[in-house]
């Protein structure tokens, strides 16, 4: 027993005589370093080259939301264009439509239901005011005076507007009135 020496190993006293201890924990931190480093590296690579995708998809965004900003200015100008030159022929059309969804029809049967018994209409000129309103002068044969105002009123109740007597003619018994008028179109 006395060829084997004894260990003794005292690191406060003497801490570099156990350098395996120290070179190993210096070489763990070196690797866990170099890992960390190459780990930071690739998400810094990779981070960057996801904020140039990033950043171009980006500018075509721009350049798509540019260019269709200048098409609807374009689309906008060539419609202000189109209406400019084709007022006349819009308003024609807008016309026709108008004076297609006016029902004659109901006009007639308002004015029929507001004629008294015995007087008739003699004669009628429809005037278009306004998109929708309708000015109309007619001459109404009527029996009496009594049966003249009868028919303003009913007129004035189913809705008609502006209701005038031009004038009157007694011819015989009957008497013949020129009476104008508005009416609003229901479309």
């Amino acid at each position: 027993m006395s060829n084997a020496k004894r260990i003794q190993v005292n690191l406060a006293s003497q801490p570099l005589r156990n350098h395996r201890f120290f070179v190993s924990l210096i070489s763990a931190a070196a690797v866990v370093f170099v890992l960390l480093i190459q780990i930071s590296g690739l998400i810094y690579v990779n981070s960057r080259q996801r904020e140039g995708d990033t950043r171009a998809a980006l500018a075509k965004t721009q350049k798509m939301i540019e260019s269709s900003q200048r098409e609807r200015n374009d689309w906008n100008a060539q419609v202000r264009d189109l209406s400019k030159k084709e007022k006349e022929r819009i308003d024609a059309v807008n016309g026709i439509i108008a004076k297609k969804a006016f029902s004659w029809v109901e006009f007639f049967s308002e004015l029929e239901d507001a004629l008294p018994p015995g007087s008739h209409v003699s004669w009628m000129a429809p005037l278009q005011a306004g998109e929708n309103k309708l000015d109309v002068r007619f001459k109404i044969v009527s029996q009496n005076l009594t049966d003249l105002l009868a028919l303003i009123q009913r007129l004035n109740g189913l809705g008609f507007k502006r209701i005038s007597v031009r004038n009157e003619t007694s011819v015989g018994s009957e008497l013949t009135s020129e009476i104008s008028f508005s009416h609003e179109r229901t479309l």
